[in-house]
């Protein structure tokens, strides 16, 4: 969701390429959790069209706020060594699809960045992205701790730019020392930063939130390492609320034939149609256990254009009606 909200501060038309697979930008759903595999079919659409380089500005334009519980756990620790070890514990909560670590030499500490096969074109354009956007959170957390920003050094695993314009875009952003071409990116600073204290460190809200992160990494533990068909196509339609995509919009998302889609569901004892239902099932029962919308707005928000067809269905599930089982 950040991704698709930085693109469109950069410019960059996302809705209508996304409206193509059935998801409608402003109706996704914060609260679903998809798998890696339906999240990369759904960047290879966001990508179509756009160039690696434009992840510099994409990345740009990330934001803190999404960090969450994260965010508020690094500015309680106590350290900046501290915040940094918990960036790499939990980095499957942050923005970013490499893998972290710190990298020490002469009196020198790097946060690395260890990108997957740069050959292609979707995984060099979410490096960009992520990288840029790493290089704004590291300043704007460190203004937000009440800190001075450290001096940093960029290496980076991209060729040097051969066209000038592209190399002073790269420059003016990350200083005129930034060196290319390197095995993995590396954000280089004192060591001795590691040890500062951090002014709004706080030792109990610390403890809340590292608990609450490590309840999320178990939640995003839960999935399955090779989702089966059915697990996507419902990760698919959990992505969004409102009105829910159709069969062949679902197909075209998954870049499967609908009528291959439709043969793969019967062949696994299953149907679009009951994926739909249990997906609007479940989806119910969280928003009344949410105890903040009003049964309309359930409706609205599940894609019934009348609260009554929602009623009407929930009791035929559960045998009560919305209103009693809030009760």
């Amino acid at each position: 969701m950040y991704l698709i909200q930085a693109m469109r501060k950069a410019g960059i038309d996302v809705d209508q390429q996304l409206q193509g697979i059935g998801l409608s930008v402003d109706a996704l759903d914060p609260a679903a959790i998809i798998h890696p595999r339906l999240e990369r079919d759904v960047l290879k659409v966001l990508s179509e069209q756009v160039s690696a380089e434009q992840g510099l500005y994409i990345g740009q334009h990330y934001a803190l706020a999404g960090y969450g519980p994260l965010l508020m756990l690094l500015v309680t620790s106590d350290t900046i060594r501290i915040a940094l070890e918990r960036v790499i514990a939990y980095q499957p909560l942050t923005h970013l699809t490499a893998k972290l670590s710190l990298k020490f030499q002469n009196y020198q500490v790097a946060l690395c960045y260890h990108a997957d096969d740069l050959v292609d074109e979707l995984n060099m354009f979410r490096a960009q992205s992520e990288l840029a956007g790493t290089y704004k959170f590291i300043q704007e957390l460190y203004k937000k701790m009440g800190l001075s920003v450290p001096q940093l050094k960029v290496e980076l695993p991209f060729d040097l730019p051969e066209d000038s314009g592209i190399l002073a875009m790269y420059q003016a952003y990350y200083g005129s020392d930034i060196v290319f071409s390197q095995p993995y990116a590396a954000f280089w600073f004192d060591e001795s930063v590691l040890d500062i204290h951090i002014p709004s460190a706080d030792q109990m809200t610390f403890r809340i939130y590292d608990y609450k992160c490590q309840a999320e990494m178990k939640r995003l533990a839960q999935q399955s390492s090779v989702p089966d068909l059915v697990e996507r196509v419902h990760d698919y339609l959990d992505l969004q609320q409102g009105a829910i995509p159709t069969m062949a919009e679902t197909a075209q998302a998954l870049h499967i034939p609908e009528r291959t889609l439709r043969h793969q569901l019967q062949q696994l004892n299953s149907s679009y149609k009951q994926i739909r239902e249990q997906l609007i099932k479940e989806k119910a029962l969280r928003l009344i256990e949410y105890q903040e919308y009003t049964i309309e707005m359930i409706a609205e928000l599940l894609g019934y254009s009348e609260p009554a067809a929602f009623n009407h269905a929930f009791k035929r599930w559960f045998g009560r009606s919305p209103r009693q089982y809030s009760k």
